[in-house]
């Protein structure tokens, strides 16, 4: 042990819970690196299938027939029906090449149901100026082409501004009942703006895993060697402490 004489300090009570925090530490960056890796596989397994559906046929959809809406996500479709442009609302703080707006979504009534529609991009500045003729949806009976999308959760809104399109929420405001989709819509005029396609991009998940294990192989490597460096020094600032330990230790005895 002549070349360790700093070992013993390691196995003091401070140092033992320096040694378990570190362990605690390095499972939490294994764990959160193999969570990103998880979630990067579900974002690939995401893209995939908007990336199938979008080869389809785009469907005649009928939004009071089917029952069953599980596998309409990113479908293509078309609509027939005739928009209600007093049952509209502004889905807010959303943004098209870095300028902020809303999203403009009318009810559109068919023969089969009624539909929430998202019809596009309205730059703030414009739907500031109150102007609504400018968006207003064409009348009359037309044919919507879009992609279907799963209705969201919204926690409310104030007055027609709301979160994002809620088919629970707006079911209760136009005094409807709609299905859990709604159509993001090609534009069907100058304004709204088109909406942006879905996003295929894999996100920042991979870095981020491969910062945590970074983080893990510091630990793994640069913490034994703090330790093999403390052990190896020569115990001078804990020999006061020690030799006085001893003392006490000494007075004790009978």
């Amino acid at each position: 042990m002549s070349a360790w004489p700093g070992a013993r300090r390691l196995s003091r009570p401070w140092w033992v819970a320096s040694h378990l925090t570190i362990v605690a530490l390095l499972v939490a960056t294994v764990n959160l690196g193999l969570w990103q890796l998880r979630r990067l596989d579900q974002r690939q397994a995401h893209n995939a299938l908007v990336e199938a559906r979008a080869d389809l046929e785009p469907l005649a959809f009928e939004p009071g027939v089917r029952s069953s809406f599980d596998d309409l996500e990113f479908r293509a479709a078309l609509v027939t029906g005739t928009f209600d442009p007093t049952r509209q609302v502004y889905v807010v703080n959303r943004s098209s090449d870095g300028l902020p707006g809303v999203h403009v979504v009318t009810l559109l009534a068919t023969d089969s149901g009624d539909l929430a529609v998202n019809r596009g991009f309205v730059p703030r500045r414009l739907y500031l100026e109150g102007v609504a003729d400018t968006w207003a949806p064409p009348v009359g009976e037309v044919e919507v082409e879009g992609l279907l999308r799963a209705s969201g959760t919204s926690r409310g809104g104030h007055g027609d501004e709301v979160e994002r399109v809620d088919a629970v929420d707006l079911s209760a405001r136009w005094d409807t009942l709609l299905p859990p989709v709604h159509l993001d819509a090609e534009p069907l005029g100058d304004v709204p703006y088109a909406l942006p396609a879905p996003d295929l991009g894999e996100g920042p998940h991979l870095s981020y895993a491969v910062q945590w294990f970074v983080f893990t192989a510091i630990g793994l490597v640069g913490y034994p060697l703090v330790l093999v460096r403390l052990a190896r020094r020569e115990p001078e600032a804990d020999e006061p402490v020690d030799a006085l330990l001893a003392s006490d230790n000494d007075d004790l005895e009978p």
